[in-house]
């Protein structure tokens, strides 16, 4: 029972994090379209948003419930990575059968662009940056705690000979393959179905529009909601795994600072995660004026 009551923080601030996503979205809405093909391109787009926050947490949540990869002593550990990485690879994975179900053009298509596009082009630069930035932090953190890590895989260890005395310490969770095997395994699974939902975004049909600016919002708004929730897992996870780190290797003596100081890195990577979850994706522009 006490392991499921240790969770109880991390699952609250993802509840927290999707139900502001979400307002923020509703509340915030894009000025209303004249042509029908928007209309119900943007529909399609709100209803799998919606449906991939709500699986994505509902995921997450059964998960912790069911202690997924507590295995034996340590084992918690795996189960709260494996929270927001089991979050954001529904939700990716929703919004690519959101994507694959595209309102096909119908009626009179009075013009077509023939646009080669690659599965970046259409995504916020901001957040290429960032998931480069965050892919670095999880493999620099995983790298580091394997060569660091004590022969238990989940711990770190110290040995002093000043004085002339031999002395040791040792703390722990520490992020060594124990966590960083489960961990690197589930970003990997992550990576690859947000690459292929960033693809299946870049060639899904265009919406049939007069206005070209629609048609360019309305994909990389699709790319941004595909590509936040994949950033904001990879920040959670390497800055869960830098906190815990941080703490151990602070409570040894290999940085200076108390536990709770080695910790803030960590605890500000995974703040910065929350915050690119809850980005609101662009919004679609006005109509332009019908020409006389």
């Amino acid at each position: 029972m006490g392991d499921v009551v240790a969770l109880v923080p991390l699952l609250a601030v993802l509840v927290l994090a999707g139900a502001v996503a979400l307002v923020v979205g509703v509340v915030r809405r894009s000025p209303p379209s004249r042509e029908a093909s928007v209309v119900a391109a943007r529909r399609h787009a709100r209803l799998a948003s919606v449906a991939a926050m709500g699986l994505g947490a509902a995921a997450a949540l059964a998960t912790a419930a069911r202690e997924v990869g507590n295995s034996g002593p340590g084992g918690l550990g795996v189960t709260a990575l494996l929270v927001p990485i089991v979050f954001g690879v529904v939700h990716t994975a929703v919004l690519t059968a959101g994507e694959l179900t595209w309102p096909r053009p119908r009626g009179e298509v009075r013009r077509a662009r023939l646009v080669r596009r690659g599965p970046l082009d259409a995504t916020p630069g901001w957040l290429v940056r960032t998931a480069t930035v965050a892919t670095v932090l999880a493999v620099g953190v995983l790298g580091i705690g394997t060569l660091l890590a004590d022969e238990t895989g989940r711990g770190i260890t110290r040995v002093s000979t000043a004085g002339g005395d031999l002395s040791w310490s040792a703390a722990g969770p520490f992020p060594g393959p124990f966590y960083g095997r489960p961990a690197a395994i589930g970003l990997a699974v992550l990576a690859a179905v947000t690459i292929t939902a960033l693809w299946v975004v870049a060639n899904r049909p265009a919406v049939a529009t007069d206005d070209d600016r629609i048609e360019t919002a309305l994909r990389r708004a699709s790319a941004h909601r595909v590509l936040r929730a994949a950033v904001a897992a990879t920040l959670e996870v390497a800055g869960g795994l830098m906190s815990v780190g941080g703490m151990a290797m602070a409570n040894v003596g290999l940085v200076p600072g108390s536990g709770l100081v080695g910790a803030v890195p960590g605890l500000l990577t995974m703040l910065a995660g929350l915050v690119v979850l809850c980005v609101r994706a662009p919004g679609v522009p006005a109509d332009q004026p019908a020409s006389v």
